[in-house]
């Protein structure tokens, strides 16, 4: 017996663990000298003493609550953590394993088994903090965001009080981090959580998505007018310049807000998207402002993914035509040539416009297989067109590019490819750019067209006069053809200063040697006085409106349409079934033109 005494008190005195042995009351009865390793205590100083006098306050309930769970329940354990008081003065944190003796005579008390997990809990914090929170900002992640947006709708369901999300964005972020490096844009987003967290209240929730998006969480609020005041505070802080790394930056957010209480959502998730949603609305508006999400927005964008996977299935089925409007030489008032336009037959919609798909094809990047198809099918209409009659062999076809095709690194070996299927030479194709495309990426684009026109591919700027700097594109960019837009040409003849407006555009053209091409022609005054003025062409409902390949055909065979004088001027013609829409050539539309070939380039003045 001596030697089994001996034995458990050698085995209890050198455990790391503390052992504690407490009475009914709680007061230590044995302490192990572990006590002194783990809380500074000397063991035989506790004896006697109240366990309960080194419990955390905040823990002190629990502890006391576990305490009686233990007393009404002999021999069994029950396990608990709690905070207990260092002789240093700082907290450690304990887990304990408690089992009640007290029924057995050889122990007669309650046996606590404990050890410290201190360093432990603080690796485990930190973890659940970084699963929690971003890295770089220390703001709250978006998984946390959505468990505190869940709560807060989860009280709004048993009160009268709303809440609403903010959904952010920066501007101009990605040119800004791709110019001047990841550290000023980490720099950046550090600052703007920075201002943002000073546009609002302590009780508000700041999370950072990822990237540049951020979301605000507004608890307890009315309505949104709440929520478009801090849209607007943050709008006013986020204008204001960046010192970063010496460099003064600017940039401003485009913010989406969605309402509890006037938003259709019934989930976090919902609730958030509906603010995505209402961010992108504030972007298409111009950006560096907010939109309040409304239920038209919610059917808009049902309509464009059902639209997007429609668009899908054209593509497979190939659902789409190509219609063409003939380009009269104004000269000769013979047939130059045509520009065509994509069409979308849908099988249950019928016709749909390019205004209307072109934009969703642009943004999902299908944009790119529709393009090159049009390419290849306007290729092979010049062929045969240049095989009908030896009359039509100077023929050549332009084609609109979409700025997602223009940034393809395989243009130029799909443009040779082409050309080649069809024993076309380079001259023979003229590629339409409008000015957006040019300044998105200049240096690039630059370097591309440089590309083209050593091949001889004649180079159209599209929609001329339309953008803040095309006169700098003109001097700059190797162009051989110029399109007047339809917006210079409807009050000409009738507008004198009109009449001088396109005089000038064409003095312009002219002294670049560029070749010139009037959109939207109407009538017999306006054709006349676009001739007399020397512009080279003209295409517009007064000639025709787009056709299907067979009427362009006979369109080219029929040859002129005859002038009439202005002050006998008709109404202008009824052009197949196509509404006056389909002449839209913005900077989305894809179109061909067939032209002669000794139409005006960059060495022929037109």
């Amino acid at each position: 017996l001596r030697r089994s005494e001996a034995r458990y008190r050698a085995l209890v005195h050198n455990a790391l663990d503390l052992i504690s042995i407490i009475d009914g009351d709680g007061t230590v009865l044995y302490q192990s000298p572990s006590m002194e390793r783990a809380l500074g205590y000397r063991a035989e100083d506790r004896v006697g003493r109240s366990t309960f006098e080194l419990v955390h306050p905040d823990d002190a309930p629990m502890l006391h609550g576990a305490y009686r769970e233990m007393l009404e329940k002999p021999g069994e354990s029950l396990r608990i953590e709690c905070r207990m008081r260092h002789l240093d003065g700082s907290w450690r944190m304990l887990e304990s394993v408690g089992i009640n003796l007290l029924d057995d005579e050889a122990v007669a008390g309650i046996v606590v088994t404990a050890r410290d997990v201190t360093d432990r809990k603080k690796v485990e914090e930190q973890l659940v903090h970084e699963a929690l929170h971003d890295v770089l900002t220390g703001l709250p992640n978006r998984a946390l965001f959505m468990d505190r947006l869940h709560r807060s709708l989860d009280r709004r369901s048993r009160s009268n009080r709303g809440c609403a999300v903010l959904f952010l964005d920066l501007d101009r972020f990605k040119m800004i981090n791709d110019s001047l490096g990841h550290g000023v844009g980490d720099e950046l987003l550090i600052e703007t959580s920075q201002r943002l967290r000073g546009c609002l209240r302590p009780t508000d929730t700041l999370a950072r998505l990822g990237g540049d998006e951020f979301a605000i969480l507004l608890e307890d609020i009315d309505d949104s007018n709440h929520a478009v005041r801090v849209a607007e505070r943050i709008g006013q802080s986020l204008r204001q310049p960046f010192e970063l790394q010496g460099r003064e930056v600017y940039t401003t957010t485009s913010i989406g807000i969605a309402v509890s209480g006037t938003s259709r959502a019934i989930t976090a998730a919902d609730l958030l998207r509906d603010a995505d949603t209402a961010m992108y609305r504030a972007k298409s508006r111009g950006r560096a402002g907010y939109a309040v999400f409304d239920a038209r927005m919610h059917a808009q964008v049902l309509a464009q993914l059902h639209l997007e996977t429609d668009l899908r299935k054209a593509l497979d089925l190939w659902q789409f035509e190509i219609v063409y409007q003939p380009i009269v030489d104004l000269a000769s008032s013979a047939i130059a040539g045509f520009e065509a336009f994509v069409r979308w037959r849908h099988p249950e919609r019928g016709m749909i416009m390019p205004d209307e798909f072109l934009p969703v094809a642009e943004e999902t990047g299908l944009i790119n297989p529709i393009g090159w198809r049009v390419i290849e099918d306007a290729c092979t209409h010049l062929r045969h067109w240049r095989d009908l009659d030896p009359a039509y062999a100077d023929l050549f076809v332009s084609v609109n590019l979409s700025a997602r095709q223009f940034g393809q690194q395989q243009l130029v070996a799909t443009i040779d490819r082409v050309l080649q299927a069809n024993h076309l030479p380079g001259e023979s194709l003229a590629l339409e750019i409008t000015e957006p495309t040019v300044m998105a990426d200049p240096e690039t684009v630059l370097t591309t067209l440089k590309t083209l026109h050593e091949r001889g591919i004649c180079l159209c700027l599209d929609d001329f006069g339309t953008g803040y700097s095309s006169l700098r594109v003109l001097h700059q960019y190797p162009f051989n053809q110029v399109k007047i837009d339809r917006w210079f040409v409807r009050s000409v003849g009738v507008d004198p200063g009109s009449n001088e407006l396109i005089e000038g555009v064409l003095a312009l053209c002219h002294w670049r040697q560029l070749s010139t091409v009037a959109e939207g022609v109407e009538t017999q005054r306006q054709r006349h006085t676009l001739r007399t003025l020397g512009c080279a062409y003209a295409q517009g409902y007064l000639f025709s409106g787009p056709v299907d390949s067979t009427r362009a055909e006979a369109l080219l065979r029929a040859g002129t349409f005859p002038e009439i004088l202005p002050d006998a001027e008709p109404p202008p013609p009824v052009a197949s079934a196509y509404a006056p829409s389909d002449l839209s050539s913005s900077g989305v539309d894809v179109g061909t033109r067939v032209m002669p070939r000794d139409a005006p380039s960059a060495s022929r003045p037109s």
